[in-house]
């Protein structure tokens, strides 16, 4: 399974592509060797047949496994489990979520303010 011609552009929504010789499959892809073991567990887990590989690409090292797209309801929950169990939180810092919050909050407040004044 090569990547040749996957796209590693800057906003990589999915973690998975059309395999590039084998229509019947899809490709999924990890760039962590944590997420692809906890990924081939849970293929094994469900007994799901799966061919997998690693390539070295300008990101590291990328982990592939090739699923057939009739296995591909069950393999769609099995990836977003993989990717909810090491998604990382949207901020790091709470000092941070809570000044974006209290700046939510104010701007809602001068907004509610300047419409009653204005009534």
């Amino acid at each position: 399974m090569a990547l040749d011609d996957m796209n590693e552009g800057f906003l990589q929504v999915t973690n998975h592509k059309e395999h590039p010789t084998n229509k019947a499959y899809k490709v999924f892809f990890f760039y962590s060797e944590e997420e692809s073991s906890f990924f081939e567990t849970q293929l094994k887990t469900n007994e799901i047949k799966y061919e997998c590989g690693k390539e070295e690409t300008r990101k590291g090292t990328v982990y592939l496994f090739g699923i057939r797209k009739t296995d591909l309801t069950t393999v769609g929950k099995l990836n977003y489990t993989t990717l909810g169990k090491f998604r990382k939180p949207l901020f790091v810092n709470n000092k941070l979520k809570y000044l974006i919050v209290g700046l939510g909050i104010f701007i809602l407040l001068i907004v509610l303010i300047s419409y009653l004044m204005n009534q």
